[in-house]
């Protein structure tokens, strides 16, 4: 259950007791608190990347992007994709080569062929090896 979604069903209970309902919500406000406290500790761990250099991006976009990402988890827009998703953002990666290289790219992004490198590093190479038959030289 998500902070939003207890938060709600604090609100919907019909609370017997004010020692009750002072639980529930303590409750929820622990919860908020620890979302916070990752938030806040994400942060700090990401500008200490910005500024001794261990980020890929310059240290203005660094901080810019940790700050956005602090602001994002604190309206609870931050979360991970789920393995559809990221499925899905593969293939869009494919849709704008034409055919005949989409079906290789598409080879590469469902795990054939050879990767090498890391997102850290600055990409990640993948490669497929398609073999065409050429025509016979009529010369010879």
């Amino acid at each position: 259950m998500t902070f939003t979604q207890s938060v709600s069903s604090v609100r919907n209970l019909a609370c017997i007791g004010f020692a009750a309902c002072g639980l529930l919500l303590a409750g929820g406000s622990l919860a908020a608190n620890k979302g916070r406290a990752q938030a806040d500790t994400q942060y700090q761990a990401e500008k200490t990347a910005c500024s001794n250099g261990t980020s890929t991006e310059d240290k203005a976009t660094c901080l810019r992007e940790a700050g956005a990402a602090k602001a994002a988890a604190a309206r609870g827009e931050l979360s991970a994709p789920s393995a559809a998703q990221l499925k899905e953002n593969a293939m869009k990666r494919c849709e704008g080569l034409p055919q005949i290289n989409r079906v290789d790219c598409e080879k590469r992004m469902n795990g054939g062929g050879i990767a090498d490198g890391s997102v850290r590093e600055g990409g990640i190479y993948r490669e497929t090896v398609t073999i065409i038959p050429g025509k016979p030289d009529a010369n010879q």
